[in-house]
């Protein structure tokens, strides 16, 4: 390994276990994937599961649960794995695509670029997926078109959205019917089973893929909705210098490296005309992104270290540690004796709570599923209810305008039925476990 490329994954290492030690955080996709793991583990006897979600990281969870090992740890030890083998594969890419000093600097504005840094600690699926995905394009460009494609299946069963890394290589393939079919045949042999079980499941092998679409079309979307440009501010954001992908690009496209620009700028566009827009969403792009911007710096100022300067230093700037803030209504049913039906609001509350818990907010809350649940409760009358009034699992969409009064209803039904045996206020924010007495 190159001097240059090992300080930087050290340097990289030593950064993200001392930031792990700050923060102890588990937000909602994470607590989703661990209780998905353990259920895995357990054959479907604790945890809980949501069929939209990929496969690839709670399989990787799940071997925590069954070696023994705690899970958040084993969680951060890969997603930290990942995040360096992204650093190196993209050091190792942009030296194959244009050149060392390029490589170096995109290695460097990868890994200190907040947005990949931060997720490194939250346990979701970008950086294992955006792995997979540099692997299959490392392996496109040495020519291995069938671990191409075994990489990009495994990348799509990380995360949907790396699907579109195969029409674009595939693209780029065409050339040669016997690197499509290479390519091809590598994608189905990984995916293949996974289709498979969907189709036996639920009587169509894209049911699942088709549901994920609306459900990211509809659930929150009033939270998460932003404009058509809302990525590339907030990207230039993140790091001043990413500006120079705007050279970069012109520059490679005349070296003609057409196949990171298309991964780039179609990636980009495929979550630009989403209305549901999120941040880190754009990990998948990063890697890519850092090369054209890396590349464009260099050929413009032929020296590093004020480059160096700027990312360490906008990196330092965002390394500012947030208080963990403790609210026990998260682990509430953690190491608690309970035989009957638990109700969540919240992925993390069911998480901890680990056997009969039902999912409240699953697929979403409206006004209609708030009548479901007064019948359901009504009917089947589980032992405890978790409900939270922020955390988003318990809110009704703005246009939905009846959701509000049969919420209300909902909540009058439990409070005649059910007492409140914890409450905490934090804010506006209210959160509530109700107990059948």
């Amino acid at each position: 390994m190159d001097r240059k490329i090992f300080a930087v994954i050290l340097l990289s290492l030593l950064t993200r276990i001392i930031y792990l030690f700050f923060d102890k955080n588990i937000w909602w996709d994470a607590a989703v994937y661990l209780a998905m793991g353990e259920h895995i583990a357990t054959l479907g006897q604790l945890g809980y599961w949501e069929p939209i979600r990929p496969l690839v990281w709670p399989f990787i969870l799940s071997y925590s649960f069954i070696l023994g090992i705690n899970p958040i740890i084993w969680g951060h030890i890969f997603s930290t794995i990942f995040s360096l083998g992204c650093i190196y594969l993209t050091y190792q890419i942009a030296k194959k695509l244009f050149n060392e000093r390029t490589a170096f600097l995109s290695s460097i504005l990868l890994s200190f670029t907040w947005i990949f840094f931060f997720f490194n600690a939250r346990l979701y699926t970008e950086i294992p997926a955006v792995f997979f995905g540099l692997c299959a394009y490392y392996y496109f460009l040495n020519n291995k078109y069938f671990e191409t494609g075994l990489m990009i299946g495994i990348a799509f069963l990380t995360k949907f959205p790396m699907g579109i890394i195969l029409v674009i290589l595939g693209l780029f393939s065409l050339r040669k019917l016997k690197n499509v079919f290479y390519l091809s045949l590598g994608f189905i042999l990984i995916t293949l089973p996974y289709f498979l079980f969907n189709y036996f499941a639920y009587a169509s092998p894209f049911a699942i893929l088709i549901f994920a679409q609306e459900f990211l079309a509809y659930a929150g979307i009033w939270i998460f909705q932003q404009p058509w440009w809302y990525y590339p501010l907030e990207l230039v954001k993140q790091n001043i210098l990413f500006f120079f992908a705007i050279p970069g690009l012109l520059f490679a496209f005349y070296k003609k490296k057409y196949s990171v620009v298309a991964i780039f700028l179609i990636i980009l566009l495929y979550f630009s005309q989403m209305a549901h827009k999120e941040l880190r969403f754009t990990i998948l792009l990063l890697p890519f992104l850092s090369i054209l911007a890396a590349y464009g710096y260099q050929k413009i100022f032929k020296e590093t270290q004020s480059f160096m300067f700027i990312v360490l230093l906008i990196f330092i700037l965002h390394f500012s540690i947030e208080a963990t803030v403790t609210n026990e209504y998260f682990t509430y049913f953690e190491d608690k004796d309970t035989t009957g039906e638990i109700l969540v609001t919240h992925p993390l509350t069911g998480y901890y709570a680990q056997k009969n818990v039902t999912l409240m907010y699953y697929p979403w809350f409206n006004a209609s599923q708030a009548d479901y649940w007064k019948g359901y409760i009504k009917e089947n009358i589980p032992e405890y209810i978790a409900l939270d009034t922020c955390e988003g699992g318990f809110l009704c969409p703005p246009e939905d305008i009846s959701c509000e009064e049969k919420q209300n209803s909902l909540l009058l039904s439990i409070n005649e039925s059910y007492t409140e045996e914890w409450k905490n206020v934090l804010g506006s924010c209210k959160y509530i476990i109700y107990k059948n007495t």
